[in-house]
């Protein structure tokens, strides 16, 4: 149930986008409105409201007749999403650099501390919300919502393909963690064409898996 004052429609909204990004749904699962109200406790009425946001970000779509269906990503889509976000993150890698204060960093910091736990595990579902953690903290940086909600739209559907990648080769848990760390602290320092350069070697893994 909602808390913090949190409303039911964003706790079902946040519930199931959290099982397709995570894995649960992959793509082609049938979302029955009902079995959804039973699962979350809830009525139907925030269920649907959900699904249609869900369906606007393009995560899920309405089958005709039939109902919700998890939204596959086609590797054209996967691409498309991959260069968009390679534009926004190499634009905020160049404009935050130097510029972030402790607090910034104590996040980040907290944030790869408990990547590295979720790596020594080997949880890739961890760690792959930990991982839109950290690029969200970094984004969040540019006091810009509009920025940020973009930037959340596409990360949502590009964490499908990243956990792919985990899961075909789990050895890149460990990668990952170490371009992350690298990026941290080229934020930190006064380069900021080194910190594009590393954001857009990590973003660029995936292109080379999923090719």
């Amino acid at each position: 149930m909602p808390t913090n004052g949190t409303t039911l429609r964003e706790t079902a909204y946040q519930k199931i986008k959290s099982s397709i990004v995570n894995g649960e749904w992959e793509g082609g699962t049938f979302l029955s409105e009902k079995q959804l109200s039973e699962r979350l406790q809830m009525s139907k009425t925030p269920i649907r409201s959900a699904l249609d946001r869900l369906e606007m970000m393009g995560l899920v779509k309405l089958v005709p007749n039939q109902g919700f269906v998890v939204q596959e990503l086609s590797l054209k889509k996967i691409m498309d999403i991959y260069e968009l976000r390679l534009s926004l993150e190499t634009f905020a890698a160049n404009h935050l650099t130097g510029k972030m204060d402790r607090l910034f960093f104590d996040k980040l910091d907290a944030n790869l501390a408990l990547q590295a736990d979720a790596v020594e595990s080997e949880d890739i579902v961890k760690y792959v919300e930990l991982d839109r953690q950290f690029h969200e903290c970094i984004i969040s940086g540019m006091a810009n919502e509009e920025y940020a909600d973009a930037m959340s739209r596409i990360h949502d559907k590009f964490l499908i393909a990243v956990r792919t990648t985990f899961y075909k080769n789990k050895k890149r848990l460990s990668s990952s963690l170490n371009e992350h760390k690298q990026i941290r602290h080229a934020l930190e320092g006064n380069d900021p064409a080194a910190t594009v350069a590393l954001v857009k070697k990590h973003i660029e893994f995936v292109e080379q898996i999923m090719l």
